[in-house]
C-alpha cells in the first residue's frame, strides 16, 4: 500500500539519496503525523509505517500532519522487518534506541540517506528489528527518565541531517 502522492515519486523512494523515517508500530496517529510533518521540512525524505502504525487517511494523522502526508512519499508493510528489508535494499538502517552499544547522535558516522528507525511508544524497537540494523544511535540526555517523545526524537535527527547538510560536516 502507498501514499497519494503518486507512483512516479514513491518509485524513487528508494533510489533517490534522501534520508527514510520507518516507524515501528507507532500507535499515535499523532505522532505518526508529527514525524510526516518532521520528513517534509528537511525535504527530500520519506516515510515508511509498519505493522499497527497509523495510516494516513484518518483525520488524527491528517490534522497533524498539516497536510505533509499528501507531499512526503510513504508506504506501508505489514512486519517492521519487511519495511527493514526493503530499506535495506538500498541504504544503512539506523535504529534510533536507548542501547549498550548505541553511538551519541552528534558523533555518530551515518550517510544523510540512511533509514532511521523510531519504534513504538511503549516498547521500543522490536528486538528482531534491532538486529537488522547496521548502527544504533542514542540522543545523549541528562534528565532521569531518559526517554524522549518518537516525534521529538525524529525532530532531532532531522535537525541533525539538515545541520550536516547545511555545514559539510559528517559529525561534531
Amino acid at each position: 500500500m502507498t501514499g497519494r502522492v503518486g507512483v512516479d515519486r514513491i518509485g524513487t523512494m528508494f533510489t533517490e539519496k534522501f534520508p527514510l523515517f520507518v516507524l515501528d508500530s507507532l500507535r499515535s496517529a499523532f505522532n505518526v503525523g508529527s514525524v510526516f510533518r518532521t520528513a517534509e521540512s528537511i525535504s527530500p525524505s520519506g516515510v515508511i509505517l509498519a505493522g499497527i502504525s497509523a495510516r494516513p487517511g484518518g483525520r488524527k494523522v491528517g490534522r497533524t500532519s498539516r497536510g505533509t502526508h499528501g507531499l512526503v512519499p510513504w508506504r506501508w508493510f505489514p512486519l517492521a522487518t519487511e519495511a527493514v528489508r526493503y530499506a535495506q535494499s538500498s541504504r544503512m538502517v539506523v535504529a534510533l534506541e536507548n542501547t549498550p552499544d548505541a553511538v551519541p547522535l552528534h558523533l555518530a558516522d551515518f550517510p544523510l540517506d540512511a533509514a532511521f528507525v523510531l519504534g513504538n511508544e511503549a516498547d521500543g524497537i522490536s528486538n528482531e528489528v534491532l538486529e537488522m540494523c547496521q548502527m544504533k544511535i542514542i540522543i545523549p540526555q541528562s534528565g532521569l527518565r531518559r526517554c524522549i517523545n518518537v516525534s521529538s526524537t525524529a525532530a532531532m535527527i532531522a535537525w541533525e541531517i539538515q545541520r550536516r547538510r547545511l555545514t559539510g560536516e559528517k559529525y561534531a
